[in-house]
């Protein structure tokens, strides 16, 4: 074992250790630790810093603009009670027919429905805004609409025009349809996991409530207060302008960030022209949160994959790995994947994808028979770690708190990825030498 892969080692385990107290935060030690370990290396402070800036620049051109002005948009757009009349008048069309089983359904269809946009972030942005008022309505577990839906948008992410679809079909060489095509059957075995989380959520309400019944939460005083900024004569507007941002980004692919720009701007000039300054500083509280993580990931991320230790890790992994268990090396690594994502960021992890693909190459495997199951359960992964902008996004958006969240749903979608695995084993649609 090499020194980088010594250092590399000591870096996830001290990051890892960081996340289980609480005297500082993580972001800050997400930044401090890679950056000792990049010393230790023997790199100098300009050769990181430059690392770690082109990095920065990376991650805020891709997500870091979209955010800031989303989240302005968004906050707005949920003070005018836009979201809340929607639900309304749901809840009305329902009736007392509303119980745990039809919101979970409900949370995964409309998922599925706005997963079409292929992007993660966008679709949270979208749906957690509208779904929030319904489970905040009914008392129900917020970390559940967050996991069904993650779990719903995995599924989503074999459309072709998704960034995982496009990415890992570079790496193997076709074309993202023909990946899309073989991951879909990957995606069909991860419906035994949603059901699986339907059960897990309902027997909780159930043990709770001793029914599948949801009972109407009572308004708080805060919520009472807050109704003054409520905009009801601006319902349609709001409304009509919402969709067009939605149909512009998805039928016309407007970059995201712009779209979210002009929402904001609409909502400040028709909505809000004299509260705007509370409700931006507001949306900005939760940008900080974002942007230090945001901050945090690239540094990790810098570090990890331009400082030598991912061909390391790769290195040691083909060293250690029992040659009699090599054959099955790609099915054995999408077993931890979930827990492995939780500590390490994903794009550190799919940087192996050529290690399994050469190794499967050397049993009689396609790289698509090795790779396409990854697309959906890398996706799944994702969904339980602080170190995923979305994550963090998806949270604030929740109101939930981050750590806590990721606690109970690295658990559940650790079991949801293994009764995936398990049901592609049993229809033969994850390829075995």
């Amino acid at each position: 074992m090499n020194g980088i892969t010594v250092i590399a080692i000591l870096m996830v385990v001290l990051v890892i250790l960081a996340g289980f107290q609480k005297r500082i935060p993580m972001y800050f030690a997400l930044i401090f630790i890679p950056i000792l370990a990049a010393l230790c290396l023997g790199y100098s402070i300009p050769e990181i810093s430059t690392a770690i800036l082109a990095k920065m620049n990376e991650s805020m051109s891709s997500g870091g603009y979209l955010l800031l002005f989303a989240l302005i948009y968004f906050s707005m757009l949920t003070e005018s009670g836009m979201f809340e009349t929607v639900i309304g008048a749901l809840t009305r069309l329902i009736g007392d027919r509303m119980n745990v089983i039809l919101l979970m359904v409900l949370t995964t269809v409309v998922a599925l429905i706005c997963g079409l946009t292929a992007q993660i972030t966008v679709t949270f942005l979208i749906i957690f805004p509208v779904l929030l008022p319904l489970y905040k309505k009914y008392n129900f577990s917020r970390e559940a609409c967050f996991i069904l839906a993650q779990t719903a948008l995995a599924i989503m992410m074999i459309v072709p025009w998704s960034a995982g679809a496009i990415n890992v079909s570079v790496v193997i060489g076709c074309e993202p349809a023909e990946l899309a095509a073989a991951a879909s059957k990957t995606a069909l075995c991860m419906i035994p996991g949603v059901l699986f989380q339907y059960v897990y959520f309902g027997y909780k309400h159930w043990k709770k409530v001793g029914s599948f019944k949801l009972a109407v939460a009572v308004e708080t005083e805060e919520q009472k207060e807050e109704s003054g900024l409520r905009r009801p004569k601006m319902f349609w507007p709001n409304l009509l302008v919402f969709l067009i941002l939605m149909v512009g980004l998805v039928a016309f692919s407007i970059p995201p960030y712009m779209a979210f720009m002009a929402g904001a701007l609409y909502m400040i000039v028709f909505n809000y022209p004299k509260e705007f300054g509370k409700l931006v500083i507001k949306a900005a509280g939760q940008y900080v949160n974002v942007l230090l993580m945001l901050i945090g990931i690239s540094v990790y991320l810098a570090v990890f994959t331009d400082m030598g230790m991912v061909p390391a890790i790769g290195d040691l992994l083909i060293s250690i790995f029992p040659e009699f268990l090599m054959e099955y090396l790609h099915v054995i690594m999408l077993i931890p994947i979930v827990l492995i994502v939780r500590f390490v960021p994903s794009r550190v992890y799919t940087t192996l994808y050529p290690v399994f693909i050469a190794v499967g190459a050397q049993f009689g495997l396609a790289p698509m028979q090795v790779v396409s199951p990854y697309l959906v359960n890398m996706a799944l992964a994702t969904g339980s770690t602080p170190f995923n902008t979305a994550t963090i996004l998806g949270c604030s958006l929740l109101e939930i708190d981050l750590y806590k969240y990721c606690r109970l749903a690295v658990g559940l979608q650790t079991v949801t990825n293994l009764i995936s695995i398990a049901c592609g084993l049993l229809f033969g649609v994850i390829a075995l030498p």
